[in-house]
């Protein structure tokens, strides 16, 4: 059990991988790792799409925002919300004639999509990370949906929520502090979030910068790439409007 914990506490993002070749073996047992995931009403409302060829990791190392490191992996794995199969049965079934409301997937189904997308992808770092294969999560992918429908022949009632890059590494980099655990667990209820906690909670990295807040803000909320999954995500979500 200790060792399960001292895994999950020595997460860290990998961005530099060594090229050492994936064993099938091993991709197996991460996939079937993430399989096992926690999932609403067994309904696996997710798929995962394997990444292995050489074009393919370049193409995401340019359309995930320009992230060289994304071409150096040696497995990526595609998470996607996916509503689109549980449809087509309930199309071929005819329900929507037993059920005349049933219009499509709605907005709720969208949603425990991504919770099993992401419970299946958190499975896959930590099976993966076990054998000694770094990770790192590339949110990008939820930007140039355009693209990225065309590149994984994604059908309506689909997302690409994250994206996983895997393979080895020789170093690995020093853990990043969090925030401390008063700003994040609270007892019961959400607490009253006042000048106060807010001072104190962004306190240490504004001892580092006083002007932390518009440069993050600049950096992330305010960059191209932040507007554009914007854009990106407005586009997947018309479809269980």
């Amino acid at each position: 059990m200790n060792e399960v914990i001292d895994l999950l506490k020595s997460h860290t993002s990998i961005r530099k991988f060594n090229g050492e070749e994936i064993k099938k073996e091993d991709v197996d047992v991460i996939v079937g790792a993430a399989m096992r995931g926690a999932t609403a009403g067994n309904m696996m409302a997710y798929s995962i799409i394997k990444v292995q060829s050489e074009d393919m990791l370049k193409n995401l190392a340019v359309s995930c925002d320009n992230q060289p490191f994304i071409a150096d992996a040696k497995l990526a794995l595609l998470f996607v919300a996916d509503n689109y199969k549980w449809h087509k049965y309930f199309e071929q079934r005819g329900i929507n004639e037993e059920f005349p409301d049933y219009k499509g997937p709605s907005i709720s189904d969208f949603m425990l999509g991504v919770e099993d997308a992401m419970i299946a992808a958190q499975n896959a770092v930590i099976a993966a990370e076990s054998l000694g294969i770094g990770t790192c999560y590339i949110g990008d992918i939820m930007e140039q949906c355009e693209y990225h429908r065309e590149l994984f022949n994604l059908p309506e009632y689909t997302m690409p929520v994250a994206l996983v890059v895997m393979g080895y590494y020789d170093t690995k980099p020093k853990l990043r502090d969090r925030f401390d655990k008063s700003f994040v667990v609270f007892d019961e209820v959400y607490p009253e979030i006042n000048n106060d906690f807010i001072n104190e909670m962004f306190s240490e990295e504004e001892k580092k910068d006083k002007d932390f807040a518009p440069k993050f803000y600049k950096r992330k909320m305010d960059a191209p790439f932040f507007k554009e999954m914007i854009r990106s995500i407005k586009i997947y979500l018309k479809q269980w409007e």
